[in-house]
Protein backbone atom coordinates (compact mmCIF):
# COMPACT_ATOMS: atom_id res chain seq x y z
CA UNK A 1 0.00 0.00 0.00
CA UNK A 2 1.57 3.08 -0.67
CA UNK A 3 0.86 6.27 0.88
CA UNK A 4 0.92 9.62 -0.28
CA UNK A 5 2.83 12.52 1.17
CA UNK A 6 1.05 15.69 1.33
CA UNK A 7 2.96 18.66 2.55
CA UNK A 8 1.12 21.21 4.95
CA UNK A 9 2.00 25.14 4.56
CA UNK A 10 0.99 27.17 7.37
CA UNK A 11 0.60 31.13 6.73
CA UNK A 12 0.53 34.05 8.97
CA UNK A 13 -1.60 37.17 8.11
CA UNK A 14 0.00 40.67 8.91
CA UNK A 15 -2.66 43.23 9.42
CA UNK A 16 -0.04 46.12 8.41
CA UNK A 17 3.04 46.90 6.51
CA UNK A 18 4.73 47.35 9.78
CA UNK A 19 4.01 43.92 11.47
CA UNK A 20 5.26 41.86 8.26
CA UNK A 21 8.82 44.32 8.76
CA UNK A 22 9.02 43.73 12.14
CA UNK A 23 8.06 39.56 11.21
CA UNK A 24 10.91 39.21 8.45
CA UNK A 25 13.87 40.70 11.03
CA UNK A 26 13.82 37.15 12.51
CA UNK A 27 14.98 35.76 9.47
CA UNK A 28 17.20 38.62 8.11
CA UNK A 29 18.44 39.50 11.55
CA UNK A 30 18.37 43.26 10.46
CA UNK A 31 17.48 45.59 12.88
CA UNK A 32 15.09 48.07 12.09
CA UNK A 33 14.98 50.22 15.00
CA UNK A 34 17.52 52.94 15.00
CA UNK A 35 17.52 55.30 18.58
CA UNK A 36 17.92 58.96 18.03
CA UNK A 37 19.98 59.12 21.22
CA UNK A 38 22.75 57.10 20.26
CA UNK A 39 24.21 54.71 17.31
CA UNK A 40 22.47 51.46 19.13
CA UNK A 41 19.83 49.25 16.69
CA UNK A 42 16.90 47.10 18.02
CA UNK A 43 15.43 44.36 16.33
CA UNK A 44 12.02 44.61 18.51
CA UNK A 45 10.02 47.71 19.26
CA UNK A 46 9.36 46.49 23.07
CA UNK A 47 13.37 46.44 23.16
CA UNK A 48 14.14 49.65 21.36
CA UNK A 49 10.72 51.30 23.56
CA UNK A 50 12.50 50.13 27.15
CA UNK A 51 16.40 51.37 25.72
CA UNK A 52 14.61 54.96 24.91
CA UNK A 53 13.76 54.78 28.68
CA UNK A 54 16.88 55.23 29.37
CA UNK A 55 17.05 58.32 27.97
CA UNK A 56 14.74 59.74 28.20
CA UNK A 57 13.64 58.79 32.14
CA UNK A 58 10.43 57.58 31.10
CA UNK A 59 8.86 55.09 33.97
CA UNK A 60 5.00 54.49 32.27
CA UNK A 61 4.32 51.64 34.48
CA UNK A 62 3.62 53.24 38.26
CA UNK A 63 2.88 50.84 41.26
CA UNK A 64 -0.41 51.00 42.83
CA UNK A 65 0.83 50.09 46.32
CA UNK A 66 3.93 53.03 46.54
CA UNK A 67 5.15 56.04 44.52
CA UNK A 68 7.73 53.86 42.38
CA UNK A 69 7.14 53.73 39.04
CA UNK A 70 9.32 51.09 36.12
CA UNK A 71 10.53 51.29 32.70
CA UNK A 72 8.84 47.85 31.95
CA UNK A 73 5.58 45.51 32.77
CA UNK A 74 8.35 43.02 33.80
CA UNK A 75 10.05 45.02 36.54
CA UNK A 76 7.05 46.37 37.78
CA UNK A 77 5.26 42.38 38.73
CA UNK A 78 8.77 41.92 40.22
CA UNK A 79 8.17 44.85 42.54
CA UNK A 80 4.98 43.75 43.42
CA UNK A 81 6.29 41.04 44.94
CA UNK A 82 7.88 43.23 47.88
CA UNK A 83 4.13 44.35 48.75
CA UNK A 84 3.25 40.97 49.04
CA UNK A 85 6.24 39.46 51.38
CA UNK A 86 6.60 36.77 48.33
CA UNK A 87 10.57 36.09 49.14
CA UNK A 88 10.64 32.70 48.67
CA UNK A 89 15.05 32.35 48.15
CA UNK A 90 16.76 32.43 51.23
CA UNK A 91 20.39 33.38 51.23
CA UNK A 92 22.85 30.65 52.76
CA UNK A 93 25.29 33.24 54.21
CA UNK A 94 23.44 35.59 56.10
CA UNK A 95 19.73 34.00 56.13
CA UNK A 96 17.77 37.13 54.26
CA UNK A 97 14.90 36.52 52.02
CA UNK A 98 14.79 38.05 48.44
CA UNK A 99 12.25 37.06 45.17
CA UNK A 100 14.41 35.05 42.77
CA UNK A 101 16.71 38.45 40.43
CA UNK A 102 17.24 40.07 44.22
CA UNK A 103 18.78 37.04 45.57
CA UNK A 104 20.95 36.45 42.51
CA UNK A 105 22.20 39.79 42.98
CA UNK A 106 23.03 39.63 46.61
CA UNK A 107 24.55 36.63 46.17
CA UNK A 108 26.84 38.74 44.60
CA UNK A 109 27.33 40.35 47.31
CA UNK A 110 29.30 38.02 49.02
CA UNK A 111 30.74 36.23 46.26
CA UNK A 112 32.15 39.56 44.62
CA UNK A 113 31.18 37.84 41.29
CA UNK A 114 30.13 40.19 38.27
CA UNK A 115 29.44 38.04 35.39
CA UNK A 116 27.77 40.63 32.87
CA UNK A 117 31.38 41.88 30.95
CA UNK A 118 31.43 45.19 28.92
CA UNK A 119 32.58 43.74 25.15
CA UNK A 120 34.22 47.19 25.10
CA UNK A 121 36.33 47.66 27.74
CA UNK A 122 36.49 44.69 29.50
CA UNK A 123 34.68 46.28 32.96
CA UNK A 124 32.51 43.77 34.95
CA UNK A 125 28.84 44.44 36.63
CA UNK A 126 26.99 42.52 39.01
CA UNK A 127 23.55 43.22 36.83
CA UNK A 128 22.66 43.50 33.26
CA UNK A 129 21.00 47.20 33.70
CA UNK A 130 24.55 48.31 35.50
CA UNK A 131 26.69 47.11 31.93
CA UNK A 132 23.45 48.74 30.10
CA UNK A 133 24.02 52.21 31.39
CA UNK A 134 28.01 51.65 31.47
CA UNK A 135 27.99 50.74 27.54
CA UNK A 136 26.31 54.20 26.79
CA UNK A 137 29.44 55.78 28.04
CA UNK A 138 30.76 54.56 25.05
CA UNK A 139 29.01 56.11 22.06
CA UNK A 140 30.07 59.13 23.75
CA UNK A 141 27.04 60.77 23.74
CA UNK A 142 25.87 63.03 26.21
CA UNK A 143 22.87 64.89 25.68
CA UNK A 144 21.58 66.17 29.29
CA UNK A 145 23.26 69.10 30.12
CA UNK A 146 23.69 70.78 33.72
CA UNK A 147 22.86 74.08 33.46
CA UNK A 148 24.82 75.40 36.61
CA UNK A 149 28.18 73.76 34.90
CA UNK A 150 27.38 72.84 31.69
CA UNK A 151 28.52 68.98 32.73
CA UNK A 152 26.75 67.01 30.10
CA UNK A 153 25.36 62.81 31.09
CA UNK A 154 24.11 60.05 28.82
CA UNK A 155 20.88 59.81 31.10
CA UNK A 156 18.58 62.08 32.85
CA UNK A 157 18.68 60.28 35.88
CA UNK A 158 22.28 60.62 36.42
CA UNK A 159 21.67 64.28 35.70
CA UNK A 160 18.64 64.47 37.96
CA UNK A 161 21.42 63.43 40.79
CA UNK A 162 23.97 65.40 39.51
CA UNK A 163 22.20 68.62 40.08
CA UNK A 164 21.41 67.91 43.39
CA UNK A 165 25.15 68.76 44.36
CA UNK A 166 24.44 72.08 43.33
CA UNK A 167 20.99 72.71 45.28
CA UNK A 168 21.94 70.74 48.24
CA UNK A 169 18.59 68.97 48.04
CA UNK A 170 18.65 65.87 49.61
CA UNK A 171 15.04 63.90 49.09
CA UNK A 172 16.11 60.52 50.82
CA UNK A 173 15.71 60.43 54.63
CA UNK A 174 16.91 57.70 56.63
CA UNK A 175 14.02 57.08 59.25
CA UNK A 176 16.01 56.37 62.00
CA UNK A 177 18.76 58.92 62.57
CA UNK A 178 17.26 61.44 59.52
CA UNK A 179 20.48 61.42 57.79
CA UNK A 180 19.13 62.34 54.24
CA UNK A 181 21.10 61.76 51.20
CA UNK A 182 21.21 62.90 47.22
CA UNK A 183 20.26 59.16 45.99
CA UNK A 184 18.23 56.22 46.88
CA UNK A 185 21.08 54.23 46.77
CA UNK A 186 23.06 56.18 48.99
CA UNK A 187 20.18 55.82 51.72
CA UNK A 188 20.02 51.95 51.02
CA UNK A 189 23.89 51.47 51.93
CA UNK A 190 23.35 53.63 54.81
CA UNK A 191 20.68 51.86 56.31
CA UNK A 192 22.95 48.66 56.48
CA UNK A 193 25.45 50.71 58.91
CA UNK A 194 21.97 50.38 61.09
CA UNK A 195 22.05 46.51 60.96
CA UNK A 196 23.38 44.28 63.38
CA UNK A 197 23.99 42.02 60.72
CA UNK A 198 28.08 42.55 59.51
CA UNK A 199 28.37 39.65 57.09
CA UNK A 200 31.71 40.37 55.67
CA UNK A 201 34.84 40.03 58.03
CA UNK A 202 38.24 40.94 57.69
CA UNK A 203 40.66 38.05 57.72
CA UNK A 204 43.25 40.13 58.76
CA UNK A 205 42.12 42.08 61.80
CA UNK A 206 39.17 40.00 62.24
CA UNK A 207 36.98 43.23 61.96
CA UNK A 208 32.99 43.19 60.39
CA UNK A 209 31.35 44.77 58.21
CA UNK A 210 27.77 45.44 56.83
CA UNK A 211 29.07 45.67 53.66
CA UNK A 212 31.87 44.49 50.91
CA UNK A 213 32.95 48.05 50.18
CA UNK A 214 33.76 48.71 53.64
CA UNK A 215 35.56 45.73 54.09
CA UNK A 216 37.50 46.58 50.44
CA UNK A 217 38.31 49.71 51.80
CA UNK A 218 40.43 48.31 55.21
CA UNK A 219 43.77 48.20 53.89
CA UNK A 220 45.85 46.47 55.47
CA UNK A 221 48.94 46.75 52.54
CA UNK A 222 49.39 50.29 53.18
CA UNK A 223 48.91 50.71 49.22
CA UNK A 224 48.31 54.92 48.24
CA UNK A 225 48.11 54.19 44.24
CA UNK A 226 46.64 57.84 43.84
CA UNK A 227 49.41 60.36 43.95
CA UNK A 228 48.90 64.44 43.77
CA UNK A 229 50.39 65.77 40.77
CA UNK A 230 51.09 68.62 42.71
CA UNK A 231 52.41 67.79 45.98
CA UNK A 232 53.11 64.13 45.93
CA UNK A 233 50.52 63.56 48.48
CA UNK A 234 49.23 59.24 48.22
CA UNK A 235 45.39 58.12 48.63
CA UNK A 236 44.29 54.71 48.14
CA UNK A 237 40.55 55.68 46.70
CA UNK A 238 40.91 58.34 43.92
CA UNK A 239 37.51 59.88 45.59
CA UNK A 240 39.91 61.12 48.16
CA UNK A 241 42.56 62.05 45.72
CA UNK A 242 39.66 64.61 44.00
CA UNK A 243 38.55 65.97 47.12
CA UNK A 244 42.43 66.54 48.33
CA UNK A 245 43.12 68.25 44.87
CA UNK A 246 40.25 70.66 45.34
CA UNK A 247 42.82 72.19 48.23
CA UNK A 248 45.41 73.17 45.21
CA UNK A 249 42.51 74.19 42.57
CA UNK A 250 40.74 76.38 45.18
CA UNK A 251 37.24 74.60 43.01
CA UNK A 252 34.49 74.80 45.21
CA UNK A 253 31.75 72.92 43.15
CA UNK A 254 29.08 72.20 45.59
CA UNK A 255 27.30 76.14 46.30
CA UNK A 256 24.32 76.73 48.63
CA UNK A 257 21.37 78.17 46.70
CA UNK A 258 20.24 80.21 49.85
CA UNK A 259 23.39 82.43 49.92
CA UNK A 260 25.49 81.18 46.93
CA UNK A 261 28.62 80.15 49.49
CA UNK A 262 30.28 77.48 48.10
CA UNK A 263 32.26 74.23 49.36
CA UNK A 264 34.78 71.92 48.29
CA UNK A 265 32.74 68.98 49.67
CA UNK A 266 29.13 68.19 50.00
CA UNK A 267 29.27 67.26 53.53
CA UNK A 268 30.49 70.51 54.08
CA UNK A 269 27.38 72.24 52.19
CA UNK A 270 24.72 70.09 53.93
CA UNK A 271 26.34 71.62 57.61
CA UNK A 272 26.47 75.32 56.02
CA UNK A 273 22.24 74.43 55.28
CA UNK A 274 21.54 73.49 58.92
CA UNK A 275 22.50 77.41 59.38
CA UNK A 276 19.90 78.26 57.38
CA UNK A 277 17.38 75.79 59.21
CA UNK A 278 15.28 77.28 62.18
CA UNK A 279 15.57 73.80 63.80
CA UNK A 280 18.16 73.85 66.46
CA UNK A 281 18.65 70.24 67.95
CA UNK A 282 21.47 70.63 69.89
CA UNK A 283 21.25 71.96 73.39
CA UNK A 284 24.23 73.15 75.96
CA UNK A 285 23.29 70.88 79.18
CA UNK A 286 25.92 74.13 80.72
CA UNK A 287 23.59 77.43 79.81
CA UNK A 288 20.63 76.19 77.50
CA UNK A 289 21.36 77.74 74.67
CA UNK A 290 20.20 76.03 71.44
CA UNK A 291 22.64 75.44 67.55
CA UNK A 292 21.60 73.87 64.33
CA UNK A 293 24.66 72.03 64.70
CA UNK A 294 26.53 70.35 67.29
CA UNK A 295 30.23 71.52 67.20
CA UNK A 296 28.65 74.69 67.85
CA UNK A 297 27.88 73.57 71.17
CA UNK A 298 31.16 72.72 71.71
CA UNK A 299 32.89 75.90 70.46
CA UNK A 300 30.77 78.22 71.92
CA UNK A 301 30.40 76.90 75.00
CA UNK A 302 33.26 75.40 76.18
Amino acid sequence: LKTQKKNIFLFTYYHNGLSIQIHRSVHTGLRTFQCSYCPLTFKWSSHYQYHLRQHTGECPYPCDSCSKAFKNSSSLRRHKNVHLGFKPYVCDVCNKAFSHSHYQYHLRQHTGERPYVCQECGKSFKNTSCLRRHSQLHSGLRPHACSVCGKAFSQTSNLKQHERTHSGERPFQCSQCHKSFTHSSNLQLHLRTHSLHKDFKCQHCGKEFVMLSYLQSQLHSGLRPHACSVCGKAFSQTSNLKQHERTHSGERPFQCSQCHKSFTHSSNLQLHLRTHSSHKDFKCQHCGKEFVINGSVILKCS
